[in-house]
């Protein structure tokens, strides 16, 4: 402030037949900026992948605080970027263990490029059906095609949001908007394998979502 008083002064002394009250009132909002800017909120921490941005920590519906364990990027023939993806979990929690135990964990899938529904039902059910037992696709069956049934197609920009809620079950979104709830810990353990499994749909994006 003390600048700002010497040029307020020199500019009086130049100019004796302005009046004061002027520069009293510059003054005064020059003061009231200065006090208002240091109150305004500081930008969340976020990871970038691509064109899709990771804030560090968010809250599910349910309250919880979830933490980004870790963000990969999807790619297809090496140079085509498919989408940015991130995976949350509680804090204090290993990202490896998200998988097997019945904690909240979320995953979102920012796309860069068009992708019919059906592409995605189909790359799904691909690595599920690499995944489980005949007898786990057939008692998991039904509420896999709940799911699917529930898919968009998506455009660039488009995200979404696959979150396990201990107490709703296996919770889709797309763009915010809730498409469809399916049951069970059996199922979130069975799909959240498609990207943390031991046969993933690529271990590159796993270990990266894992953070190894």
């Amino acid at each position: 402030m003390s600048s700002l008083h010497t040029y307020m002064r020199a500019r009086t002394l130049a100019q004796p037949n302005r009046s004061t009250c002027t520069d009293r009132m510059i003054l005064f909002v020059a003061a009231l900026l200065l006090f208002l800017i240091p109150t305004l909120p500081a930008q969340a921490s976020v990871v970038t992948v691509g064109d899709a941005r990771f804030p560090t920590q968010l809250q599910n519906e349910a309250g919880k605080t979830l933490e980004l364990k870790g963000t990969g990027l999807a790619r297809y023939a090496v140079f085509i970027r498919v989408y940015g993806a991130g995976l949350y979990g509680p804090e204090g929690v290993p990202a490896s263990s998200l998988l097997e135990r019945g904690e909240p964990k979320r995953l979102e899938i920012e796309y860069f490029v068009d992708i019919k529904a059906s592409d995605l039902v189909l790359a799904a059910n691909t690595i599920l059906e690499r995944q489980l037992s005949a007898e786990e696709l057939q008692a998991l069956g039904p509420r896999i095609r709940q799911l699917h049934d529930a898919y968009r197609s998506v455009r660039p920009g488009d995200r979404y949001v696959m979150e396990y809620l201990p107490d709703q079950g296996t919770v889709l979104r797309l763009n915010g908007e809730p498409l469809v709830t399916v049951e069970g810990r059996d199922f979130a353990r069975a799909y959240f394998s498609i990207w943390l499994g031991d046969e993933p749909l690529s271990s590159n994006l796993r270990n990266a979502l894992l953070g190894q």
